[in-house]
């Protein structure tokens, strides 16, 4: 008797790891553009068996600039809308868009340092071209290029690149999106994969496409063969110096146990932000 009472204290510390092991609530650290009326979406991946609710809030300069409620729903990944006022831009621009969204749900709370890309305040000049440099007045650009890009806003321009002709984007080098697949059934299962942007084009500048083809999914949760994706290009801009935009995956399995006469599907989705520069 005193032996098994002994164990208890053991066993409770053994249990602590099995908690921890779950899969955490995770923020996507890409960075978010602040629309002109003040909206942005920020997404959250939720890799648990349960819905969770709670509030999200967003801080710069030791200040809350957004908050609002949420719920993310279980296995699967959810674009948290957020609003900032008049105020709130003001602080954004001060911090460069530097600020930190933390999600307090039932379960613990997360935070993420984000960065916010937020338009300029109306009324601000116009940068004034440097000497040299063509102006608006000047002759435009050659209407034909070549640019390479990045996935995220850090390291080298070397995940992908495109030709820009006319406002028509077409892509010469394949990028690997982040693509996160949940069971939703059998072993409630996710997993991870890096899955290649198979349609090169043509996709219009500033302009959402979305084009659905056979294609094979690497996902190891998903089974073998061809199987309809969905690929997205979406939020793409120009600048005077950089093309931006979002390169979105997305498509679905079904699983039948033969043992236990069971069905269930897994719901794959992905999504990552690039931007590139004019190729010397």
């Amino acid at each position: 008797m005193d032996r098994r009472l002994a164990l208890l204290p053991v066993l409770a510390v053994l249990a602590v790891p099995a908690a921890a092991q779950a899969a955490p609530v995770k923020i996507s650290p890409k960075p978010a553009t602040v629309s002109a009326s003040g909206a942005a979406s920020v997404e959250v991946a939720n890799s648990g068996r349960r819905a969770l609710r709670g509030v999200a809030t967003v801080t710069a300069a030791g200040r809350t600039v957004a908050s609002r409620r949420v719920r993310l729903a279980r296995r699967s990944i959810t674009a948290v809308k957020l609003r900032f006022g008049d105020a709130a831009l003001t602080t954004l621009r001060a911090t460069s868009g530097r600020a930190t969204l933390k999600l307090a749900l039932r379960k613990g709370a997360v935070r993420r340092t984000l960065t916010f890309r937020v338009p300029a305040k109306p009324g601000d000049p116009a940068p004034t071209p440097a000497p040299g440099n063509p102006g608006p007045a000047d002759p435009k650009p050659p209407a034909s290029n070549t640019w390479t890009g990045r996935l995220g806003t850090e390291g080298a321009y070397d995940d992908l690149e495109f030709t820009l002709t006319d406002g028509t984007i077409q892509i010469t080098k394949t990028p690997l999106v982040p693509v996160y697949c949940f069971e939703m059934g059998g072993q409630f299962r996710n997993a991870l994969s890096f899955e290649p942007f198979a349609v090169a084009g043509p996709w219009s500048l500033g302009s959402d496409g979305l084009v659905e083809q056979s294609g094979i999914a690497v996902n190891q949760l998903v089974s073998a063969g061809s199987r309809g994706i969905s690929y997205k290009l979406t939020e793409t801009a120009r600048s005077a110096t950089t093309v931006t935009g979002k390169l979105g995956i997305s498509y679905f399995d079904s699983k039948y146990d033969i043992f236990t006469n069971k069905i269930w599907f897994v719901n794959c989705s992905g999504s990552q932000s690039f931007e590139a520069v004019s190729a010397p």
